[in-house]
């Protein structure tokens, strides 16, 4: 079946992005497309700018931003490879700060200027982001960690830190919010307490006991009431003299309101639908009982709303399946449940994994395989799939596996479009790599095996611990990148598979990934490196299998655990530092930078005239390998078709 590329969406937006160390050229992409996965924060803007009070921002685990605007567009850019926890947006209507973490160890707080797609600084922090927000005038940007000394002022512009606002611990901050002069601000502690500060002097001008453990705080009608959830409810405070005003027994609630709001809205769910209900502010004191405001249907396939904001009379809620809802404020004509309204679809199908083929090159979604390349635009179903994420092009026939699973690896026959189980992993395959007629299966990071393609022969070649990465450099060579933490304390090693010699080279780095050679060429690879003082840096290096001596070819100041190498002719490509594809010529010793598109590229092949590169979000970019910019980027249609931005 032969589809062409027939779908052409010129709202495409051309900025200015920098990344660390390289200023390129950046493109958003406007669409409908829902989040990949969960939606994790949703912000409007309460103050400021008032040419974009109408917007907001959402932000997902899959690193993307999508600013929404009012009539229901949505610009995509991911700025991250992490899951983003929280947002906040600058008054001044431009700047947009994030928290991005892997859950463990990376705590970084980014600020982006969205017009020109430019990260203007990142912090990096030891212990968990908590809480992020901007004063009142958005001087300054005030992050939350989960630390005795728990709250830390940057200068919103600079990101350079200011100390002396408060002189006494603050413990774990999870709220902070300025007066409208930014001189006094008022902080919750999961602790159980509201306190006053006054950021000018330091001094603490008043503290309140509240209940412990609220989540979702939020301060409403301009500052006067406090509320948090429970397992049990909604507390309600009154904030000035942090008397608890009410308690409403609620299941799961999503608190709705800004601080300029008269009333507090939440949005409730009993198993079989959603209400959007009111606590009325009566007198400045306390509030009235919940009131429904509209009854709303559940929705299809177990899709459940796990955040929420207001913006106006609009309620905008987001979804774990990455689906963005809108409703509004207003009560319901009558007692029918009515829907929320989509402000998103799935229109793409995910291309999971691609590999050259000839002059064109395959592309694997979850249910085919399609043939296509950038020249000649028609799309051929190759093969069926059912659900597996890699592949390999062998000879003229297609392998496919899927990383992290004990699923059978396949051999498809292109021609009779039959499909031959090869073997299946004892431990979860972890890297599935050609070298000839060999593949290299790494299970498990801790076992590495050959499945011979000529002769359905199964060899296992080495054991350990902390493998990351392996290759057969020609028959009787191979080579294992690992942790040096593990025996033998290297972070690569060789072996001799007839003889199984093993010799641990000279490796200073913590960890070694990412191996790759090119016939009778030296072995390339990336390695981390961590000092004493924390710091660390990630090199491309080369390594003469002769003299076994290591060469730096590309350093990165900051860790990189998961960058790529491909190599084409005298060309090593790399996406060191995440953001961008980087080019090496190996004979004239010099470093070419593509600029990127809409998301983070993630893999890369290429043939005598085209680059294409597999980007997080299941798309593709085109280029003209001597060109940097992006001819055009792709999405696979679920009709099998090519959309291009």
């Amino acid at each position: 079946m032969k589809n062409k590329l027939v779908y052409v969406i010129a709202l495409t937006s051309f900025t200015l992005f920098f990344n660390a160390r390289f200023k390129l050229n950046a493109q958003s992409h406007i669409s409908m497309q829902s989040h990949q996965n969960s939606v994790t924060a949703l912000a409007s803007l309460e103050i400021g700018n008032s040419a974009d009070e109408n917007s907001f921002f959402s932000a997902g685990q899959d690193g993307f931003l999508i600013k929404w605007t009012e009539d229901g567009a949505g610009e995509h850019y991911q700025i991250s490879d992490l899951e983003i926890r929280l947002i906040a947006r600058s008054p001044n209507g431009t700047d947009i700060a994030v928290y991005e973490t892997d859950g463990g160890l990376i705590n970084r707080v980014s600020v982006w200027n969205w017009k020109t797609l430019t990260r203007k600084y990142a912090k990096r922090f030891s212990n968990a982001v908590t809480a992020l927000s901007y004063s009142e005038k958005g001087t300054y940007l005030i992050v939350g960690t989960a630390t005795v000394n728990g709250i830390v002022f940057l200068n919103a512009s600079s990101g350079s830190q200011i100390s002396g606002k408060i002189q006494e611990q603050s413990g774990i901050i999870s709220m902070a919010r300025s007066s409208a002069t930014e001189n006094s601000m008022v902080l919750y502690s999961p602790a159980g307490s509201l306190t006053y500060v006054n950021i000018r002097t330091g001094q603490q001008k008043a503290r309140f006991n509240v209940a412990q453990g609220l989540k979702q705080p939020v301060l409403f009608n301009n500052n006067v009431f406090f509320a948090g959830v429970n397992d049990a409810g909604i507390s309600v405070v009154q904030a000035t003299t942090g008397t608890e005003a009410k308690f409403v027994t609620a299941a799961n609630p999503i608190l709705l309101c800004s601080r300029f709001d008269r009333d507090l809205y939440y949005l409730e769910f009993d198993g079989r639908s959603y209400a959007l209900k009111v606590l009325e502010n009566l007198d400045n004191n306390t509030v009235g009982n919940p009131k429904t405001v509209k009854t709303i249907s559940r929705l299809p396939g177990g899709e459940a709303i796990v955040c929420g904001v207001k913006s106006g009379n609009d309620i905008l809620l987001g979804s774990q399946k990455g689906h963005i809802y809108k409703t509004d404020s207003d009560y319901a004509p009558g007692p029918g449940q009515i829907p929320l309204y989509p402000l998103t679809d799935d229109i793409y199908d995910r291309i999971y994994d691609i590999s050259q083929a000839g002059e064109s090159f395959y592309f694997l979604t979850k249910n085919a395989v399609f043939k296509s390349s950038y020249d000649n635009s028609f799309v051929d179903k190759a093969a069926e799939n059912s659900n597996q994420t890699n592949i390999i092009t062998y000879n003229d026939d297609i392998i496919l596996w899927t990383r992290n699973s004990v699923r059978p690896v396949q051999l498809i026959d292109s021609d009779r479009q039959t499909a031959t189980n090869l073997f299946t992993p004892s431990k979860k395959l972890q890297s599935l790599r050609l070298f000839g007629d060999s593949l290299i299966a790494l299970e498990g990071n801790t076992t590495v095996n050959k499945y011979d393609l000529k002769d359905n022969n199964f060899e296992r070649l080495y054991e350990g611990s902390a493998l990351q990465d392996a290759a057969l450099y020609g028959e009787n060579i191979l080579y294992v990148a690992k942790s040096s933490a593990t025996n033998p304390p290297s972070s690569l090693i060789f072996i001799d598979v007839t003889t199984k010699e093993t010799v641990p080279l000279s490796m200073s780095s913590n960890v070694t990934y990412s191996l790759n050679y090119a016939e009778n060429t030296a072995l390339y690879g990336i390695s981390v490196y961590e000092n004493n003082s924390g710091s660390s840096r990630t090199e491309l290096f080369s390594l003469s299998p002769e003299t076994r001596t290591v060469t730096s070819i590309m350093q990165l100041n900051d860790e990189d655990p998961n960058a790529f190498i491909k190599l084409y002719s005298s060309f090593i490509y790399t996406n060191l530092g995440k953001s961008q594809i980087i080019s090496y010529n190996t004979a004239t010793k010099r470093q070419f930078h593509y600029k990127r598109s809409a998301s983070l590229p993630l893999k890369i092949e290429r043939n005598s005239s085209r680059l294409v590169v597999l980007n997080r979000d299941g798309s593709i970019s085109w280029y003209n390998p001597e060109l940097g910019t992006v001819l055009a980027d792709w999405y696979m249609t679920t009709e099998g078709q090519w959309y291009e931005f």
